[in-house]
């Protein structure tokens, strides 16, 4: 007697392959920027909100493709308040 609970052939289908962990949320990316997620190993001072981030919390590193030598080191949520404040921020839908 044949199997009737056959696998849908989408099963088999190459899936896409997952963001690296240093890629930063798509919200956060900003024309003219580099953006990285990452977690430090040591203490940075966000221009955000004057406050340390601490080692080993993952955060965002802003890069300007002009200037590399401008990095900053950025909280997330900051970094998040800092592109609504200029008009930049897109709320994406939950996937």
């Amino acid at each position: 007697m044949p199997r009737k609970n056959r696998r849908n052939p989408e099963f088999f289908q190459p899936q896409e392959a997952p963001r690296p962990r240093s890629a930063a949320p798509a919200w956060a990316e900003l024309p003219g920027y580099d953006v990285r997620h990452v977690g430090g190993e040591k203490e940075y001072r966000c221009p955000g909100c004057d406050h340390v981030v601490r080692a080993g919390i993952w955060h965002l590193v802003v890069i300007p493709l002009d200037a590399p030598e401008e990095r900053r080191h950025w909280h997330t949520e900051c970094w998040r308040k800092e592109l609504r404040a200029i008009g930049a921020y897109r709320s994406l839908p939950p996937e």
